[in-house]
């Protein structure tokens, strides 16, 4: 009996605590203790905690949780024991055997969860004030004072308005509870703790929730209904659901253990819609305005459609729905349609000059978000990418809605034909997954070269082809054009629709536009052809080369000066012999002495004529003094002989002196014994002797 008493005790004491006695900074969220029968359960959100089986001696318990109607764990427990999920080190849920009743066969659970932080290092000025966010029960807590250091008053305003003046102090954290059903309190729902307040300043706190909200708690004992508590319309205040619907689709609610499904069926200025139960059956239909609302009668589900927010383009609608706290709405994961198309400017391009331009159209057609789109551009082999980048990257692509277009060039660097594609464009769908899609793909895009064209005209003369051809007026000449083109690829070097046009003028006649047709990469093509050439003179020929390049463009190619055409006659010199007829002429004076000059120069001995012109001129001159030529040769002969004398004994006596001075220096060298030195003189007398030569 103590032990029952105690026990009961015990009871009393829990199902009284909203605020569980924990250190600030550790904090755990209860519900009040709940008796269960074996093989009860209780339920509550997506979770039901089973008295599933008990000892022989009633002193242990088997209990067994669910989640989504799947068992998930089981725990062996005794009195005061505690199980963990789903893991002692990180716990979601905590399961406690508060006590084992084996005469009334009832075990007692308390159900606790951790709380984390919402809120870290808010602040909070003095006549500011925090609500918690939609998804949770709409507390408010305004600072109403701060009359010391680390010292606030707050105000704390629940769901259904009523407030509270409450004293945060930092050995005094705000807990406030929150009754889940008529009979049952999750506390705390939410702590206040203060970090630190400067007095009529400011205060800085964390706000903390529970991992898990008691969301319609349900005790089912074997025998016994499920207990559902009832919900009023002022209770209908926790956003579950905010975005968008479209025509047929279905949002999928629950509340207290019980499923709902709202089904848009028409879009417009008035959307219909219908609220079925879990089987699909209709429990009612309305029909809401847009910018308005409506509160189901069936259900404490309250719809509202914003102001604008009906787009009949897509048929669909933006709506928010309300349920009690507790509710939640299922999301709905839809299908992101990505495509992405590849074009380019052409598909035939000429090396050196051409680019390829590539443009890049992603849409999405479908009704889910895409996030992380990252688009990869392909580069063939043998092309530069020229301009932009190779790949793009979008956070977010909403339902129909498209990509700017992506534009790139790339640059051909061979001849050849090559494929282009595809795009690959990977992105993420609103349930996580990977999804990669590809593109159309370009086939042949060909790359084309116009080959180096040689033009060489020769003409037949003598024989032989030659450059250039002599021949005559009114004949025929032979001529030879021959048109070669290099490359080393004939498919792809090449050109077409050649015609070689030949400047006749009005020097020949014959043939001026010569079709030469296709010429590829390593070919040549010789035409022959005659021409009359038609007046005498010197021609030098001109041709011209008209063409299309692989793509079809017109070139027309000048070749000046390639034949040289002679036909100027040879000229003849004729001598003809006439009759001189002699017309006596005296010549005037001043003519006279160029006269006979010319005269003399003709003759092959002109001395005779010259003697005989002196003759007859002498006469005319003045009188001279004649020299006497052979008085002054004697003259020269008699001075000649003396000087050759004087220069005969100089010569004699030169020789007899050098002699005579030699045998001295000869003498004057030999020793003399017991003689005086040499005087200085003697050098100095025989140095002033000099020979004159």
């Amino acid at each position: 009996m103590k032990k029952v008493g105690a026990l009961i005790l015990l009871l009393v004491i829990s199902s009284s605590l909203f605020i569980p006695s924990v250190k600030a900074g550790t904090y755990y969220s209860k519900l009040s203790t709940v008796g269960l029968k074996l093989g009860g359960a209780i339920k509550f959100g997506d979770y039901e905690v089973q008295f599933r089986d008990v000892s022989s001696d009633w002193s242990s318990v088997r209990i067994d949780l669910y989640q989504g109607g799947e068992r998930v764990a089981y725990f062996l427990l005794k009195e005061g024991e505690e199980g963990y999920y789903p893991s002692k080190d990180n716990p979601k849920l905590i399961i406690k055997v508060s006590g084992i009743w084996e005469d009334r066969g009832v075990v007692y659970i308390t159900l606790s969860t951790p709380m984390k932080v919402l809120e870290d290092n808010l602040v909070l000025s003095e006549g500011k004030s925090y609500t918690l966010p939609s998804l949770f029960p709409r507390y408010k807590f305004t600072v109403v004072d701060i009359p010391a250091d680390n010292e606030v008053k707050m105000k704390v305003t629940y769901p259904d308005g009523s407030s509270v003046y409450k004293i945060l102090d930092k050995d005094s954290p705000i807990s406030v509870g929150y009754k889940v059903s008529s009979d049952l309190t999750q506390s705390p729902v939410v702590v206040v703790e203060l970090v630190k307040a400067t007095k009529n300043d400011e205060a800085v706190v964390n706000i903390y929730v529970p991992e898990l909200f008691f969301t319609n708690p349900q005790i089912i004992n074997p025998g016994e209904e499920e207990q559902t508590v009832q919900v009023n319309e002022t209770e209908i205040v926790q956003l579950v659901y905010d975005g968008l619907l479209y025509k047929g689709e279905t949002l999928t609610l629950e509340y207290n253990a019980t499923t709902y499904k709202l089904n848009l069926v028409s879009v417009g200025y008035y959307s219909s819609f219908k609220l079925l139960d879990s089987k699909g059956k209709t429990l009612e239909s309305f029909t809401i305005r847009e910018g308005t609302g409506y509160t189901c009668t069936k259900a404490p589900i309250r719809v509202e459609i914003p102001p604008n927010g009906v787009d009949l383009a897509y048929n669909r609608t933006y709506v928010k729905v309300y349920t009690p706290v507790g509710g939640f709405a299922k999301p709905i994961i839809r299908e992101a349609k990505v495509v992405a198309e590849l074009s380019v400017n052409q598909k035939s391009l000429l090396l050196g000059g051409d680019e390829l331009i590539v443009f890049i159209k992603v849409k999405n057609l479908g009704k889910g978000n895409a996030f992380r789109v990252k688009v990869i551009a392909p580069v063939p082999n043998n092309f530069e990418l020229r301009s932009g980048i190779g790949a793009w990257v979008l956070s977010r692509l909403e339902p129909f809605s498209e990509m700017p277009v992506l534009v790139y060039t790339l640059k051909p660097k061979a001849v050849g034909t090559y494929t282009l594609g595809p795009v690959i464009v990977e992105y993420y769908d609103e349930a996580g997954r990977k999804v990669t899609i590809k593109s159309n793909v370009i086939e042949k895009i060909n790359v084309y070269a116009l080959p180096k064209v040689t033009v060489k005209v020769l003409g037949l003369s003598n024989s032989t082809w030659s450059t250039f051809v002599k021949t005559q007026a009114n004949s025929t000449i032979k001529l030879r054009f021959e048109v070669s083109a290099t490359g080393n690829n004939p498919k792809y070097e090449f050109i077409k629709n050649a015609t070689l046009l030949v400047n006749l003028g009005d020097f020949l006649d014959g043939k001026d536009k010569i079709p030469i047709g296709i010429i590829k990469g390593g070919e040549e093509k010789v035409i022959d052809g005659q021409y009359l050439v038609l007046k005498e003179g010197a021609y030098p020929l001109s041709v011209s080369l008209k063409y299309q390049d692989p793509l079809g463009n017109w070139h027309t190619v000048e070749y000046p000066n390639v034949l040289l055409i002679d036909s100027i006659p040879p000229k003849v010199k004729v001598l003809v012999k006439t009759e001189t007829k002699v017309v006596e002429k005296t010549p005037k004076a001043e003519e006279l002495p160029g006269l006979v000059e010319s005269l003399l120069k003709q003759q092959s001995n002109p001395t005779p004529l010259a003697m005989k012109i002196q003759n007859i001129t002498s006469k005319f001159l003045p009188p001279q003094h004649e020299t006497n030529y052979k008085l002054i040769a004697t003259i020269l002969g008699i001075l000649a002989v003396v000087f050759g004398t004087v220069a005969v004994g100089t010569g004699y006596y030169m020789v007899k002196y050098r002699e005579e001075l030699r045998k001295l220096k000869a003498k004057k060298k030999r020793p003399r014994p017991g003689g005086l030195p040499k005087k200085p003189e003697d050098k100095e007398e025989v140095g002033e002797i000099k020979v004159l030569q």
